[in-house]
């Protein structure tokens, strides 16, 4: 089922909610600290669909890692945000709009009605959905 909604917090389990477990708490499926952790699943998935990998408020480090991975260049949406609040608001856009296969967002903090729109807009377009509470680091410019 493509119904999923992922939380990763750089430092816990990532979560899935399948309908089942809808209205009860979140399930741990996996351990994992970091992206790379994710990349082979991320790949696996992008490969059941040909519509976007959408990358919502990561840095340039984070798209070639997905390209590395195996992800086309050509099938990554790649979305900054100005904000929180864009990044937010990107991520539910690309949720409600079903064109992606997958969404990655960088979102910081998220307000739990924050968190429980995401999920909700995850489950509505079938689109699995990872949400990262920590910022990639940036790599410094000197």
């Amino acid at each position: 089922m493509r119904n999923k909604f992922y939380h990763h917090d750089m430092l816990s389990a990532v979560h899935e909610v399948t309908p089942d477990t809808w209205a009860s708490e979140l399930e741990a499926t996996a351990t994992s600290s970091s992206l790379e952790a994710l990349l082979p699943r991320l790949h696996a998935l992008s490969l059941r669909s040909h519509q976007w990998v959408t990358v919502i408020g990561a840095t340039r480090d984070v798209v070639e890692k997905l390209v590395a991975a195996g992800i086309s260049r050509t099938r990554i949406r790649w979305v900054c945000g100005r904000n929180q609040d864009e990044r937010e608001w990107a991520t539910e856009q690309a949720l409600l709009a079903g064109t992606s296969s997958i969404v990655l967002s960088w979102l910081g903090e998220l307000a739990p009605r924050t968190q429980q729109r995401l999920k909700m807009a995850s489950k509505v377009s079938h689109t699995h959905s990872f949400i990262f509470d920590e910022q990639p680091s940036r790599t410094p410019l000197h």
